[in-house]
């Protein structure tokens, strides 16, 4: 069982407890019935407990699937989507409503008129404790209900959902997806079709849809629609701005008789349910087309084709109509499964003063909070989801989620302090202001860091960062800008040395080496300073390699020199191929200006015999610790 935080401090148990010995039933003192906030509510909207409602009152009815409700007369349709998606998962349905059992009317239970909801929260579950008032119309519900009026669950989860944002009103307009992960804590995907432009990335896009099904995930879609075009119903049956639940993605064989047996003609086909009930699309693949002529009985039997809003509809027809997809994907982080599993990182971040830079376009970018990780081995895809604390609950205030994104950037070889200046950027996300982004990104081996922001500078508020990667990605918080003064016991002391400069060096590429790199080998340089030795990545079989690494010290003796080394990464062992050296000491040239310079590789010793080789490197040396 998901354990909850009590949401505003209501703990079930204990108020149902006193209610009983009371025997009084419960009323909510901290959600009064709050049905609209920019209007009153109609006069003939009245409140009711459910056995004023029905003679029979029960939780649930016989068993609960995706058809087992409708919408009613509030715009929520991706609530009752997500709803939708979640009746028919037992196991899901369980997160979201505890003692399923226990909530219900039975004989022998004493009934208190209370009931209790779990949500996940931007990073944690709450627990939502309600009472059984009810909105109605001329004795029937109004809003979200089940087909069987007895039946209650979706009407009392409904109210749950409400309380949890301030009102019903404040659920007109959402994403399934929101929602879906309010009830699972899954991680939200959203997809725009548009952007699966050509067969091929069409054929992508129905793989990561079966796929995603296939992992039990979560889906809705919908059509794009702007002010009045909402719910407006289109020839082929459509609504737009309605969402529509995905209950399945399959491929499916043409042919009847023995053509069906050795026929290899497939087509790609979308099942989707409409949360309003009754079949809407009319047009291919339609309940009762032609289109199904062309399909074999033992293939149909395999199919649903239940009067329950589910409709099917050809893949090729589910692109052109419907605009955007949502998935909650529900990742396998099991170590005991036979699939792909992931390791999951998470962080609970925040955007406040100081650390609240927007995006990259402003020069306060690097003052958002960074986040660094290590890709090690091999190339291989991340995925990454980036959730703000949703704002529905100040809609009534008239504000909205912010705008905002992932910035991904290459980092030192040894980042240990936060960035002070940009690198490489690997990638960066559209921005938005969904609650919620999310990215697929491959990533080479080396270290990063993830920049969370929104896309104005000034915006505060809680958010929370996913990562999954197959190895994990041990992410961790860049907090420090500098090195701290040096400390004795914990006490700042004046015995130690302060480090008091920073020298950049960027190891850019080599040219030139020894026949050792040819077959096998990687190259590698060791940087030496201070006492302190950092590495390059390996090059893998060649003898002009790229590195692109770049390192940091912060220093106590900036007149010492630094030396670079050379090496080829044998079998057995190592091969030195020369080093040069920086001299710090020398001149002012080798300090600034950050340019890319030219140096041949010498032997160790005092002769500095000429070796083989060149390399190209870059260095920046400053006083200033938050330059670097």
């Amino acid at each position: 069982m998901v354990s909850a935080k009590p949401y505003k401090g209501q703990k079930y148990q204990k108020i149902k407890k006193e209610c009983i010995r009371k025997k009084t039933w419960f009323r909510d003192s901290e959600f009064p019935p709050s049905l609209f906030y920019s209007k009153a509510a109609p006069a003939d909207i009245v409140l009711k407990r459910p056995g004023d409602i029905v003679s029979n009152p029960r939780f649930f009815t016989e068993g609960r699937g995706a058809d087992d409700f409708s919408q009613g007369s509030l715009g929520n349709c991706w609530f009752v989507a997500a709803c939708a998606c979640i009746a028919e998962r037992k196991n899901l349905l369980r997160k979201i409503v505890p003692d399923i059992e226990k909530q219900d009317w039975a004989k022998g239970r004493k009934y208190a008129g209370i009931f209790h909801f779990k949500f996940w929260q931007c990073g944690e579950w709450v627990d939502v404790v309600i009472d059984d008032f009810l909105p109605t119309r001329q004795g029937r519900l109004i809003f979200m209900h089940s087909k069987s009026r007895n039946e209650l669950w979706s009407a009392l989860v409904e109210k749950a959902y409400a309380k949890l944002f301030g009102g019903y009103e404040a659920l007109v307009a959402g994403k399934a997806k929101d929602a879906m992960v309010d009830m699972t804590g899954g991680v939200a995907e959203g997809i725009e079709i548009k952007d699966y432009k050509n067969e091929e990335e069409k054929k992508k896009l129905f793989k990561i849809l079966r796929k995603s099904k296939e992992n039990m995930s979560l889906i809705s879609t919908s059509i794009a629609a702007v002010g009045k075009e909402m719910e407006e119903k289109l020839s082929c049956g459509l609504v737009k701005g309605h969402a529509y639940s995905v209950t399945n993605v399959r491929k499916l064989k043409l042919g009847t008789g023995l053509k069906s047996i050795f026929s290899r003609e497939k087509i790609h086909m979308i099942r989707c349910r409409n949360p309003w009930g009754g079949s809407d699309w009319k047009g291919a693949w339609s309940n009762g087309s032609p289109e199904w002529k062309k399909v074999s009985d033992s293939e149909k039997k395999e199919l649903t084709f239940a009067d329950n809003g589910e409709f099917w509809m050809s893949f090729e027809d589910f692109c052109r109509y419907f605009t955007s997809i949502d998935i909650c994907h529900m990742i396998n982080t099991s170590f005991f499964s036979t699939s792909k599993t992931w390791t999951e990182d998470i962080m609970d971040g925040e955007w406040k003063r100081n650390h609240c830079g927007g995006c990259a376009n402003n020069r306060t970018f690097l003052e958002n909070p960074q986040y660094m990780f290590e890709i090690s081995g091999f190339e291989e895809e991340i995925l990454v989801s980036l959730e703000q604390f949703d704002r529905r609950t100040e809609k009534v205030k008239g504000k909205s989620n912010y705008t905002i994104g992932t910035t991904i950037v290459k980092a030192d070889v040894n980042p240990k302090y936060r960035m002070h200046d940009k690198l490489e950027r690997v990638y960066s996300g559209p921005f938005s202001n969904a609650r919620n982004v999310f990215a697929r990104v491959n990533v080479r081996p080396g270290r990063y860091v993830i920049i969370p922001s929104t896309f104005e500078p000034g915006c505060h508020g809680k958010f929370i960062l996913r990562t999954y990667s197959s190895k994990g990605l041990n992410l961790r918080e860049l907090l420090l800008d500098e090195p701290a003064p040096p400390t004795l016991c914990g006490i700042p002391s004046t015995l130690k040395k302060k480090k008091t400069c920073a020298t950049q060096v960027t190891m850019v590429r080599g040219e030139e080496f020894p026949g050792n790199g040819k077959k096998g080998g990687y190259l590698y340089c060791k940087i030496r300073c201070d006492g302190r030795v950092l590495y390059t990545r390996l090059c893998k079989d060649t003898l002009n390699p790229e590195w692109n690494d770049r390192m940091t010290f912060y220093r106590k003796s900036p007149e010492k020199d630094i030396i670079i080394e050379v090496w080829h990464r044998g079998r057995v062992m190592d091969t030195f191929l020369g080093e040069c050296v920086i001299p710090m000491s020398e001149s002012a040239t080798y300090r600034g200006g950050n340019v890319n310079r030219r140096f041949g590789l010498t032997a160790r010793g005092k002769r500095r015999e000429k070796m083989e080789g060149y390399i190209w490197f870059k260095s920046l040396h400053t006083n200033d610790l938050n330059r670097v």
